[in-house]
Order: C-alpha cells, then structure tokens, then sequence
C-alpha cells in the first residue's frame, strides 16, 4: 500500500486508516513509497478499497485522479514520488465532497477556524433535512454563494429566488449569489411498501416521526421521496394520489401514497391535490432508424432501466413521457399512437405498417410479436400545480421537474390528467385556458384579453416563461375532470367520501344518459346540498325534486338545500303486484312481507284480488319526498278508499298489521287519494227459477268469473247495484254476501237474502236446499244495503154464494188501491169445499205465499198486507185477528189468513178446521184485520155460529170454552143474533154426539150439508 496523506481534518481517514498522515500542505509530503496518495480537504472516501490500488509498472509515472460525482474529478489523487508525466483520469467515483453544516445566517468567523475548510452550508433551522447533503459545485463553477429551496418546505418564508439553505465559498464575502431551485437530497423518513395502505398501523416498525406507506403495485422514482410537510401540517396523515397508476384501485383523492405520522391515530388526514413523487421513469431513445426488433435490441443493451422509450427523433415536446404498464401489460411493447400525423395518419391502425405511430416503450425482453396499439392515450405529461394564485409562475417553476407545468386554480376540480400537449410553436407561450362548466363566474367566457386575471384559471407555463409571451388557447377538452364519488345515501357518502363532495343517487332512479358529472357547486354554494328534479316515469313530467344530489361531506345545517331547476333522472316505475286469492290463505301481512322482500325499489303498487281497474287509471302517480313514508290507498267509483294501495317498502318490514287492519287502512301512516283507480266489477246474474239446490248447482258451475250473483224467485233484484258492480273486501273475498230485503209496501228492510254474491271458488257440494233457502250459511257476509224488493203476496178474495160478495169485493178493491195498486187481487167463487177453494186459489197465485179474505170480512183501514214473515215463518200458517160484530169477540175466526203457497198445493187432506189442520205451524197474528160480517142473513149468520163452535167444542180448551160461552150466551142488539146463538147451540150438541167421528165433523165444511142441515132445523 502506498503513503496516503489527507489536508486538513478527516475523522474518517484518522479513525479508518491510523497510519495515514494529516497535513496542511503538500509541501509537507515526505513520501517513502514510489507513489502515494493526497486526499483533499471535505472529501469523504465511499469506496475504502481504492487505496488497494495499484498501475501497471508502465503507469506509475502518471498522476491517477477519480471521481467526486459523475461529472467532476477530484478529490483523491495517486501521484508519483518522481515527476509526474501526466493525468490519467479513472471514471470511478470512489468520494463525494462534504462539507459542514452551520444552522446560522452567515458563516461569520467559521473559515477563521478552519483554515481548510473550502464551503460550509448555512440552514435555516426550521428545515428539515437528512445528515448527509450530497452536493458540491462543479469543479470549473467559480466561487458563488449556491442558494437552495427545499421541496415542500418554508415555502411560505422563502417565496421569491432566494431560499433558506446556502452553500458558502471561503471567500463568501466577495461571492456573488447563484439561485438554484430545490437542493437534491432525499430525507430519511422510511419507506414501506405495503398491501394495504389503510393500515396504518404498519407505520409503527419504524420510530421516525414520519414513515412512507405506498402500495406495493406503484412504480415511483425513489428518488423523489423529498417531500416534508410544512410547519403548519406536521402530525397530520398526508395523502397524495398518483394520476396515471392504480387508478382503478384509487379511482378518488384517497389514493395509494401516505406519509403517516408517529401519532397517527387521531391525525387529521390532509389530501393533496398534486403528489411530488414521480412514476417511475425510463430511458429515452429519440432515433430515425426503423421501429422493428433490431432497433428495439440496439437500444435494449444500451438502456440502463428494464423498460425504454424509442422516439421519433422529429418529435419536439416539452414535456415528459409517461406510461407505467399494469401487471397485465408487462408483456406487450407498446404503440402510442399521438402528434406527428403528417407522418402518422390516423385512420393507420394496423401494427404492421409504419405508419401506424412513432413512439414505442418497450421491455429488455420484448417479444416483438406482441404489440399493444394505444390511441386514446398521450404519454406526454406535464407537472401539475393547483394553487389559490396561478399568476405565481415562479415558485411553481422552481418545484417543475418538467420543462412545462400545469397551473390551476384551485377551485377547479379535475384530475391531474391532462392530454394537451403544445405544437413546438406553442411551447414559448404561456397557454391560458378555461374549463367548461366550472368557475365560469370567475373566468366569463367573454373575457379572452390576457391581461386580464379573468383570461383563465389554468395555465401551462414554461419553466424559462416570459410574462410578455401570453397566449389564450380557448376551452380546455383534453382533460379528465374528477368525478365526485357516487353513493346510494348520504350517510354512507359522508363516512366514506374521499372529496369535499359526493353524490347521492337513489337506487330507484335512472339518471338520465346526458346528465353531465362534472357539475360543480358555485362558491357562494359551498356547504349547501344541491337537490335536481327528477321526472314521473308515466308521465315524463318533472314532479319533485331528489334522485340525483351533490351534498357537501360536511353537512348542511342552515337554510335550504340549493334546488336545480333541471331534471335530471326518472324514477323508476314501481313494480304492480296483482293479488290473488292463494295470497290471503295464510294472512295478508305474510303476503307483504313477501312483497317488500321481491321489490328493489322504496314503494310498490297492491292490486287485491279480483280487482278491475279503471280506464282511466296509469299508476302515473307517485308521491313526493315529503310523502313517501304513507300508505297511498286510492279510491274506487263508489268513493270507497280499497284496492289500490301504494305502499312503502318498509311498511310491513317494520310494523305487523291484521287483515282487518289491512283491509280498514289502519295503518300508521296513511293518505287516502281520491283518485278513481278501480271501478266496481260487474259479475254474472243468476236469476233462480226456484230454490231448488239442483238448478242452483247446474247454473252455478257454467261460471267462469270468480263471483256471480244469484236472485232467489221470489224478490225484484235492485238493479243499480248489480250495474253499479261490487267488489268484497280483502278480508271477505271468500264469504257468501248477502243483502238486505226491502219490504215492497212499507219499504221497511225485513231480512237478509233475495240477493247473494257467491265465489265461485267455494265448494259448493255439500249445500242443501233449505240452506240456500233459509239463507243458512256458514261463510256469511250481511251487507247492509238493499239488494232486492221482495215480491209481495198475491191476495185471494173468497166467496161462495154470499149475498154482499160483489159489493165487499169492491170495498176491498178500494181498500188495496189506497194501499199499494201493484197488489194482484184474485177472486175464487163459488169453489165446493173449502179445501177446494183454497187449492184451486193455490194455482192462481204466482207468490210464494198468498192472502186469503173472506168474503164476509170488512178490511180495518190499517191492515195494509206489508207483513212478510222471515224465512223460518214462511211455512206456516198465519191468522189475523178479526172483530165479530155480534158478541165482540176478538180472535182469529174469520180474519185474513197468510198461507204457504206451496203447503196448500201439496196437501191431501185438511182436517176439520182447514186453516190449523193444513200445517203442525201456526201462528197468531195479534193485529185485528177486519170485521168479519158474518150476520147477513139468517143462513149465513146460523152458518158461521155453527161451523165454529163446533170447531171450540172439538178443541175444549180454555181460551175455546170462553169463547164458546160467549158466542151461546150472548144476546146483542145486532141483526140475526138469535140465529147466532141458534148456531152456536147447535154446533156445540153436534160437536158433541160427533166428536168421535171425522167424517160426520168434516162435513161442517160442505156448505151443501150444513144448508141442507139449516133448514132441517127451521
């Protein structure tokens, strides 16, 4: 090993290499080696193997020099002890140049102290930088004051040329100053490169106040990591986002690089609008040679990064070129197909013709099969700044790392991909421009003059600007504005958004296809959520506002939101569910629990069962904001509020109803609108011949509808209601409904029945005759309307021979047009036998029942024939009281009497007393109905005494024992009442010798034998 000497201090020489000697000058060197080495003053050896050195015998004659950095030799000679013959410079750095720190102003008297020092730094303390500054001037730069910025940092104390860090020569009092712009230097906060960079727990493997969190797919220049936050923003989590990588996986401002502070856990998160570190940068071949795999290899063993560019060397722009391939790209040698298009046209697309494009990145091991064509893309790119003063071109200038930067207001919002690039004319030029749509208050299209502040809020500036040399270059297209994040409510858009703002749209909206995302909020609208219109699906008119919002991430708490008069998107249609009678089995809430499960919108339509709509109706309505938590149930022609129902989606999902709630709109929140949507249905009418079960069954099954109507035979159906259609409600769709009987004289309701509705549904096998006539069913729904007029009683008037027949008979005539003339009056006369005229008056009536009046009986002015039994009475035989004119007695004898039509057809045999022998039934009638004048003539009068106290001796009851009393004892003043107590007398003796034998009593029926009888007597 040779001597080696150092000039001046050198702890790491002293400390490494004990034996080398310090010296103050080279007079000093007794060297005892035929060569030996000079270390210079501030030098810091990198490569301590270099004193291993040694030339070739033929070589120890010359001086050998090595590098200090790439371009300047120094700072570590081999000279030999003889006279030297000459330099030979070796291109190896094997030192750097360091020099002493001082956190002063000036040096002051720090070069008094050390007599050998050349430079010291002179820092402002509040920078923040790493121990080690790795930079020294060149050896042929005269001696200047070097004055440096550092990236990010006091740009707020050094705003102008002069920067906070300096670099001071021995004779610094005489030294003019050079500005640079930043100083190189890379701090040491530690990187990580990691999977996920929301975890920001992974920061705490390194104690330093800051540690680099960066997704492990980014490739960046390592050796940009030169940025520190300033004063006012340490401790805060700094986010920066990479424009042209992983932009799929940040779509947003959060994006993949953080800076995390040691207390990081309640750190606000600042984000950044442009990020200070680079993407991975590659060589760059400009060449004329053709674009095919020898060229790519020539330049593939030249480049000293795994991927390259090859350019057409006429390409002339100012900026830098950039295009890191995805995982999935890695593969391909990539075609960009931009500028040059003299040379290559566009409609060229084929990767085989030379025409196709001139610039070419391309991987060392490129498979030049494989070609990937871009020509959406610019690969050229410049720095972009968002600044509140974009007239600030030189602080912007200082920070470029490209020759051009991008300035834009801050109030923009757009990315940082900008695709215009500047023809060489242009490139001088301060090129202004606006952004369509945005801060037009600000920038008016109108103002173009460029000494205006108002010509444009973003600006491409060259690095070597002139102020003078301005150009207004119109609206700005070639960019990629932000989209604010979209999501479906505002709570998840406030804890997720990554933006001072973000969308809302309702999942049950389409937005329409032109509506324009780059909308944003004027700044006297800050804060205020912006509402747009939306339109009515049916109707295509605007109906409320919402579907599309812009809300701050801070929420609006005072006034109004900002309502767009602008329709923006459609409300979906909601879905119509149609009912059908499976869907009330098991209970209507299961069936809209059901419902509100298969429906992806906030609202769905109810249709019930068997419902018909109107023609008129759409579903064109929908509510408002402000109404959509109501159930909407709609009218029907009858003003009834069923069957149509607009429903909330969570109605059912969060309350429980019954059906009867359901079906009485009992609901929580409702709103009934009156708007006809459905019209009562009109069903098939059965009219029934009888009520025979058989001919109800064969009409019944020909129905196809689900309901029908039947009228029984005997009512007059009411019209208006079966034209006018009805529909049961929900809870009631498999009931029998019947309705109500309106008694056709008085017009009092009288029963249930005469009219049913019936689903044809029901089983019907099982039913019988007397149920359907006795209206006795167990799924019975009473509607308390009239449905029908029963059909009244035909009246039959009785006469055999009686003197004053024709006369009463037209009395009576009298009576029933003063009480109701559509009454049908029938006269049998002179029918033999009482039995037979009854019969005989059982085939003339069409009713199911009829009256019977004597032709001896005088009508009270009150009877009016309004009785009708109800239907358990309609097979018995009712008697009304009548006045007997003689004794006074007040009973049934000879009063109006109501028989079944169908019992007196059916009979064979009467008895002695037609009226309680025809049925085991009977009934009383309390009311008297008439005078029964009996006592016309001497005949008539013995007649009618004796016929019916022959019937009271026969029944010896009580009541009939004073009845009889009455009639024998009984001496009035009236006309023949002597021969009423003759008959009396007499019916009672042959009452008595007969009682035994029915023929002989039945003979009191056969007006014949009792005349024949009569006058035997007399």
């Amino acid at each position: 090993m040779f001597d080696i000497f150092y000039i001046g201090n050198n702890k790491q020489l002293s400390s490494l290499l004990p034996f080398a000697t310090q010296i103050e000058d080279t007079s000093e060197i007794k060297a005892k080696t035929k060569m030996y080495w000079v270390v210079d003053p501030n030098i810091e050896i990198t490569d301590t193997d270099i004193f291993d050195f040694r030339p070739e015998t033929y070589d120890m004659n010359y001086t050998h020099i090595w590098k200090w950095d790439k371009q300047n030799y120094g700072g570590i000679r081999l000279i030999p002890k003889s006279k030297s013959e000459g330099t030979k410079e070796i291109n190896k750095i094997v030192c750097k140049k360091t020099f002493d720190k001082l956190y002063t102003k000036t040096p002051a008297k720090y070069f008094d102290k050390n007599p050998y020092a050349s430079h010291v730094w002179c820092i402002d303390k509040e920078y923040i930088l790493p121990e080690d500054i790795n930079w020294a001037p060149s050896n042929f730069e005269p001696n200047f004051i070097h004055s440096f910025h550092l990236r990010g940092q006091l740009e707020h104390k050094y705003p102008a040329e002069e920067g906070g860090i300096k670099l001071y020569p021995r004779e610094w009092k005489t030294a003019d100053v050079k500005y640079h712009n930043f100083l190189d230097i890379n701090l040491e906060y530690p990187v990580m490169f990691v999977k996920d960079v929301d975890d920001y727990s992974q920061r705490n493997t390194f104690d330093h106040d800051y540690v680099w969190l960066i997704d492990a797919k980014h490739h960046v220049n390592h050796k940009t990591f030169d940025w520190v936050p300033n004063p006012f923003e340490q401790d805060m989590i700094h986010v920066f986002r990479m424009p042209y990588q992983l932009t799929e996986k940040y779509p947003e401002e959060m994006g993949g690089i953080r800076l995390i502070p040691k207390k990081w856990k309640d750190a606000e998160i600042k984000i950044h609008k442009d990020c200070p570190i680079e993407d991975q940068n590659y060589d760059v071949f400009y060449t004329n040679k053709k674009f095919d795999a020898e060229t790519f290899e020539f330049y593939a063993k030249r480049s000293e990064t795994d991927w390259f560019w090859v350019i057409d060397r006429d390409y002339d722009f100012n900026g830098k070129l950039l295009y890191v391939p995805g995982k999935h790209e890695k593969e391909y040698i990539h075609v960009f197909k931009w500028g040059l298009e003299h040379r290559y046209l566009p409609e060229v697309i084929e990767l085989w013709d030379d025409r196709v494009a001139g610039i070419y990145l391309v991987h060392k091991e490129f498979d030049f099969t494989k070609q990937k064509l871009h020509t959406e893309i610019v690969p050229v790119r410049y720095d972009i700044f968002f600044t509140d003063n974009i007239n600030d071109y030189n602080t912007f200038s200082r920070k470029s790392r490209t020759d051009a930067f991008w300035l834009v207001d801050s109030e923009h919002v757009l990315s940082e991909v900008i695709k215009w690039v500047p023809p060489y004319s242009e490139q001088g030029y301060i090129n202004i421009f606006k952004l369509p749509g945005q801060l037009e208050h600000k920038y008016p299209r109108s103002i173009t003059n460029v000494s205006d502040n108002r010509c444009g809020g973003i600006k491409l500036v060259p690095k070597d600007f002139n102020t003078q040399d301005t150009k207004y270059q119109g609206l700005l297209t070639d960019v990629e504005i932000i989209e604010f994040e979209k999501f479906d409510n505002e709570q998840e858009g406030r804890k997720n958004t990554k933006h001072e703002w973000f969308w809302v749209i309702d999942p049950d909206v389409d937005v329409h296809d032109d509506f324009n995302f780059d909308f944003i909020p004027d700044t006297w609208d800050e804060n205020k959520t912006h509402v747009w219109q939306k339109l009515n699906p049916i109707t295509g008119r605007q109906y409320d506002y919402g579907g599309v919002m812009l809300c701050p991430k801070k929420a609006q708490t005072k006034g109004r939101p900002k309502y767009m008069r602008e329709p923006v998107c459609t409300q979906k249609q909601y879905p119509i569910y149609n009912l059908t009678p499976e869907d009330y089995k098991n209970g209507l809430q299961s069936t809209y629990e059901r419902l509100s499960g298969m429906s992806e919108l906030d609202m769905y339509w109810v249709v019930d069962a068997f419902t018909q709509l109107d023609q008129d109706f759409d579903f064109s309505f929908y509510p408002t904001q402000w109404d959509k938590n109501n159930v909407h149930v709609f009218s029907n022609s009858k003003n009834e509020f069923r069957n149509v129902r607009l429903v909330p989606k969570n109605t059912f999902l969060d309350n429980q109803y019954s059906d009867k709630e359901i079906a009485n709109n009992s609901f929580k929140n409702l709103k009934e609108i009156n708007v006809v949507a459905s019209v009562k249905p009109k069903w098939p009418v059965i009219k029934l011949d009888t009520l025979d079960i058989k001919e109800f069954k064969e009409k019944i099954k020909k129905v196809k509808e689900p309901f029908v109507w039947t009228v029984d035979p005997d009512v007059t159906e009411n019209k208006s209601l079966l034209d006018s259609g009805f529909m049961p409600v929900i809870t009631d769709v498999d009931k029998i409904h019947c309705w109500q009987k309106q008694n056709p004289l008085n017009m009092n309701v009288h029963g249930y029945g005469g009219v049913r509705l019936w689903p044809t549904s029901m089983n019907f096998d099982k039913i019988k005759s007397d149920e359907l006539r006795l209206n006795r069913f167990r799924n019975l729904q009473y509607v308390r309307e009239v449905g029908s007029v029963s059909k009244p009683f035909d009246i039959v008037y009785l006469s055999y021979h009686e003197p004053d027949a024709d006369k009463n008979f037209s009395n009576l005539q009298d009576h029933i047009r003063s009480t109701n003339a559509t009454l049908k009056l029938i006269w049998i006369r002179d029918i033999k036998g009482i039995f037979n005229a009854h019969q005989t008056a059982a085939t003339r009536v069409q009713s199911k029942m009829f009256w019977v009046i004597d032709a001896d009986a005088k009508l009270m002015k009150d009877f009016d024939f309004s009785y009708i039994p109800d239907v358990y009475d309609e097979e018995v035989v009712h008697v009304w009281g009548s006045k007997n004119p003689v004794n006074g007695l007040e009973y049934g004898y000879g009063g109006v009497k109501l028989f079944p039509t169908e019992l007196v057809l059916n009979a064979n045999s009467w008895g002695m007393d037609f009226t309680t022998g025809l049925s085991s039934r009977f009934k009383s009638m309390p009311q008297i109905s008439c005078i029964t004048k009996f006592n016309t003539d001497a005949f008539s009068t013995w007649r009618s005494a004796f016929r019916e106290c022959v019937k009271l001796t026969i029944n010896d009851d009580e009541e009939s024992r004073q009845r009889l009393d009455t009639w024998i004892n009984t001496r009035g003043d009236e006309e023949f009442s002597a021969e009423a107590v003759k008959g009396a007398l007499e019916g009672k003796q042959f009452a008595l010798e007969n009682k035994n034998n029915a023929e002989q009593l039945n003979n009191i029926n056969d007006f014949d034998w009792l005349e024949k009888l009569w006058k035997k007597s007399i």
